[in-house]
């Protein structure tokens, strides 16, 4: 999970490298439309968000290991609807990869 955020950042810079330089030189503030039609800033900065939210949750559930030596299956199951629901919407996406995650979140849960 932890891994995932983190490329998922570092991705975002790289694949996002032009709309986010377009909302730094229209200043930042209220600098991404969301209106009837995605932006490329609005893109970019919810891919980013969605990494630093994977790095968070990743961090969370380590830390959760760590106190009770296994984590809680329904974060896993609600992976898994998420990577179903997205890849019925949108086949050729990364919510595959939720998919994948709570999967092995799930199989963690019961070791």
């Amino acid at each position: 999970m932890l891994l995932v955020g983190v490329g998922h950042v570092f991705l975002a810079g790289l694949l996002f490298a032009d709309p986010f330089g377009d909302i730094v030189s229209s200043g930042v503030i209220a600098a991404v439309p969301f209106d009837a039609r995605a932006s490329e800033e609005g893109a970019a900065l919810w891919f980013t968000v969605n990494g630093v939210l994977l790095v968070m949750l990743g961090q969370l559930a380590r830390a959760h290991q760590l106190h009770a030596g296994r984590l809680p299956a329904s974060p896993g199951w609600l992976l898994v609807g998420l990577g179903l629901c997205g890849a019925v919407a949108a086949p050729v996406s990364g919510f595959w990869v939720y998919l994948a995650l709570g999967t092995l979140w799930i199989s963690d849960s019961r070791s």
